[in-house]
């Protein structure tokens, strides 16, 4: 008896060294200068997820073997709650509409009756740091010849939100009357924005999420460095 005691510890111990082996807390740092902190298992995302901006938390949340779970809650700069998300119940418990409204939402059902009435798309991030993350990858997407030449006030960044709520990002600008746009790289594992997707009755419908923003030409000191988001 006393030997099976002393190896059921011992196995115990040994089950508690493997987890603290293979949890481990990992950095990375975002195109907007803030810095996700995130825990894998074993290579998947399992325990905290969290960014910091300037000393402040703007999100946190928990994964369990890859997948979001729990309350997930966003913040503004001032410390205001932007957005809170339950994944377990896949149900939105709050969103700051005046945040919200800094952008252009277009639900794209194919019935005007319906894009009138369905809930809008967002993405589960604030839209302080949704802004300068999707400015700062355009600026990465555009030929640099085209900062030097482009018209400030047609820059639009559109995320182009599917029923499932997949996006694909694109910056439009206009040169001279001639019409621009180039796709760009936003999700870049472990940093996804996830979508909550407009739906009406219960069903969920394809849209759009533009923001107009402006694209800084590479300074005279460094023309050639830009950030490099996919490294």
């Amino acid at each position: 008896m006393k030997y099976l005691i002393t190896l059921l510890v011992c196995i115990s111990f040994g089950a508690l060294k493997v987890d603290a082996q293979t949890l481990r807390q990992e950095k990375m740092n975002l195109p907007d200068g803030s810095r996700l902190t995130y825990q894998t298992i074993s290579g998947k995302l399992n325990g905290i997820y969290s960014i910091d901006k300037d000393g402040l938390n703007v999100l946190r949340g928990n994964y369990v073997n890859e997948k979001r779970v729990g309350n997930w809650y966003l913040f503004n700069r001032d410390k205001s709650l932007f957005a809170r998300y339950n994944y377990d119940a896949k149900k939105l418990l709050f969103v700051d509409d005046k945040m919200l409204a800094l952008a252009t939402i277009n639900v794209k059902s194919g019935s005007d009756d319906i894009n009138n009435k369905a809930s809008v798309s967002f993405p589960l991030i604030s839209m302080e740091q949704y802004f300068p993350i999707v400015s700062r990858l355009a600026e990465t997407a555009v030929p640099v010849s085209d900062t030097y030449k482009l018209d400030q006030n047609s820059v639009y960044v559109i995320a182009k939100v599917a029923a499932d709520g997949h996006a694909d990002y694109f910056v439009n600008y206009v040169i001279k009357g001639d019409k621009k746009e180039y796709k760009i790289k936003v999700d870049n594992d472990p940093f996804i924005i996830d979508w909550v997707v407009s739906s009406y009755e219960g069903k969920t419908y394809p849209s759009e999420f533009i923001v107009k923003t402006k694209l800084s030409a590479p300074s005279n000191t460094d023309p050639h460095k830009r950030f490099n988001w996919m490294q």
